[in-house]
């Protein structure tokens, strides 16, 4: 499957290359280049997400040591690192309502990746003008992060396919690895948290990560 997942954009590139060799302009040039760093751009993506898939698996060594972390400080970062590319799709990005007390005892630059992952999904398949929100609770004694969209969702039928590695729904404009949301589950299968899909308030999509009580709750 990764070998497939890279042989895509690779075999995009080649000709990629003769077209800049051959360009007979400077205008036609700049366009031949600009196709092939986007094609480097796509099969860099792969590999990273690759490689972070691979860093999550259970045999992967060394671990960091565990550490607490605060789920709304890891929603405020997310959201802050993805306000550029929210901006640049007119997408209203910001954390609705974050509880101090939610803390998780796990890695905390894979529970980074787990909120960006996330973030970055909504956002790439928000239209134009719609919203992301990110809320952070506790409940019963656990806590939970939780991405809402005003996307067109998915049906209820197909939620449970898209963590599979390399899925992607047929129907989808936005380029991407299909390796997203499978990250997102290997890191909550690593921390014992759960992910709910449902529909979101918002009138798109809503994925919540439920994290165990913590030991002394």
């Amino acid at each position: 499957d990764a070998a497939h997942e890279l042989r895509t954009p690779l075999t995009a590139l080649q000709p990629q290359v003769p077209l800049t060799e051959r360009a007979g302009s400077p205008e036609e040039r700049r366009a031949a280049l600009a196709e092939l760093r986007q094609g480097l751009i796509r099969a860099s993506h792969v590999v990273q997400q690759l490689l972070t898939l691979a860093r999550q698996e259970p045999s992967a060594t060394p671990r960091p040591a565990p550490v607490t972390v605060a789920l709304a400080d890891l929603a405020a970062r997310a959201a802050a690192d993805h306000a550029s590319l929210a901006a640049a799709r007119d997408i209203d990005l910001g954390v609705a309502d974050a509880d101090a007390e939610a803390r998780v005892t796990g890695d905390a630059a894979a529970l980074a990746t787990l909120a960006a992952n996330l973030v970055d999904n909504a956002i790439r398949y928000t239209p134009g003008g719609g919203r992301v929100d990110l809320t952070v609770g506790v409940e019963g004694g656990a806590a939970w992060l939780e991405v809402a969209d005003s996307g067109p969702g998915i049906p209820e039928a197909e939620r449970g396919r898209v963590f599979d590695r390399f899925y992607r729904r047929h129907d989808t404009p936005e380029p991407g690895s299909g390796l997203g949301l499978a990250i997102v589950q290997a890191i909550a299968d690593r921390h014992g948290a759960c992910i709910t899909l449902g529909d979101s308030p918002l009138g798109g999509l809503s994925a919540r990560v439920s994290f165990p009580p913590a030991a002394d709750s």
